[in-house]
């Protein structure tokens, strides 16, 4: 039992003021739960960043550690001698491999140290050289499990931005669950069937989440988007920054924070074939606290192109054709290619049909 000296003179008088005590202050702080995360680095990168950013390598990787702000890095001819453990010396010879699909050199290699607290770590970087020269992007991630009501969920925080960090909300990523498609980094994140706050601890090294205390909305990208092809992502971002959520990949409505959000990027797929949403041109989502929103997107598909004339001729580029949906979403990076759409010349004053163009597709 807590006593309060000059307030509780008997047993009866102390159980009213603990009662009254409790009710001054119904709810009491919960400590959040707190996950350590694990740096891994993958040899195959799988992840489908939604801002993905490759940086120009000139004399190294920008990443600090305890030896300085730098891994150096030399060209030497086609290959790249880089100093992988910060200590000022090129240690190890980088050679170009090169994609047989898209002739783009590509390898990868893995840098390590101690950082500025004396901590060892790695990170690893991807490279490629193509027609701007040597560039590189991260290839780990700082990854963990979460514990929930539904069992285990894995979890990965990758450095997008390339500070050396895993803590940027809105400008890294993440992935949740069995999905290597990512979102931007959120402060808030569905754990299992509950949303959760989250918080970055040590440059991301740990995470603490606890309950979502905020008002509420719901929104459903799935029941209304018609196409043929499987929503595999479709990322929201709050208009703030402080919001992302990969709703695409649940059926029907998500709970989500309340407030404005914008469509940022989003992937359809069936089968190997896979095309890239862009939502520049999508209005924003409002979501009132309390309210539900479903999206009518997808097909119909509608186009637009550009044509040339050369004398009697008339010519058409695959680069020069756009694909838009209901919403004003545009799909690219259409992979592969596939069947051309027909292009119908008619007569403007008959409407007699004088030709009919098809592009060389993919497949």
């Amino acid at each position: 039992m807590i006593l309060f000296p000059n307030l509780v003179q008997s047993w009866r008088t102390g159980i009213f003021a603990c009662l009254a005590l409790l009710a001054a202050f119904p709810s009491m702080a919960v400590e959040p739960a707190k996950v350590d995360l694990k740096y891994r680095s993958y040899r195959n990168w799988k992840i489908q960043l939604p801002n993905e950013t490759w940086f120009a390598v000139k004399d190294g990787i920008r990443i600090s550690h305890a030896g300085g702000d730098l891994f150096a890095v030399r060209s030497e001819g086609n290959d790249l001698r880089f100093d992988t453990d910060g200590d000022g010396k090129l240690d190890r010879t980088v050679k170009p491999l090169v994609n047989p699909t898209t002739n783009v050199s590509t390898t990868r290699v893995v840098l390590s140290g101690k950082n500025a607290e004396g901590e060892d770590f790695n990170y690893a970087v991807r490279l490629r050289n193509d027609a701007n020269g040597w560039e590189w992007a991260p290839g780990g991630a700082m990854a963990g499990t979460l514990t929930t009501a539904t069992g285990p969920v894995p979890i990965r925080l990758i450095d997008q931005d390339g500070n050396g960090k895993f803590d940027d909300v809105g400008s890294d990523a993440m992935t949740i669950g069995n999905n290597d498609n990512a979102f931007l980094l959120s402060s808030t994140i569905h754990a299992g069937d509950d949303l959760a706050q989250i918080e970055y601890l040590n440059q991301g090294k740990v995470i603490a989440l606890k309950n979502y205390e905020g008002g509420t909305a719901e929104i459903d990208l799935t029941t209304q988007f018609e196409s043929r092809a499987v929503l595999l992502s479709s990322i929201i971002v709050s208009e703030d920054g402080k919001h992302s959520f990969d709703v695409g990949a649940i059926q029907g409505s998500v709970t989500v924070p309340a407030g404005t959000y914008k469509l940022a990027a989003g992937q359809i797929g069936l089968g190997k074939q896979r095309v890239f949403i862009e939502a520049s041109n999508v209005a924003l989502i409002k979501l009132a606290a309390g309210t539900s929103k479903e999206l009518k997107w997808g097909g119909p598909i509608q186009s637009e192109f550009r044509f040339d004339r050369a004398g009697d001729q008339v010519q058409f580029s695959p680069d020069a054709i756009w694909y838009y949906g209901k919403a004003g979403e545009r799909y690219v990076g259409w992979s592969p290619i596939g069947k051309s759409p027909e292009f119908k010349i008619t007569d403007a004053s008959t409407g007699a049909l004088l030709e009919v163009a098809i592009l060389p597709g993919s497949c």
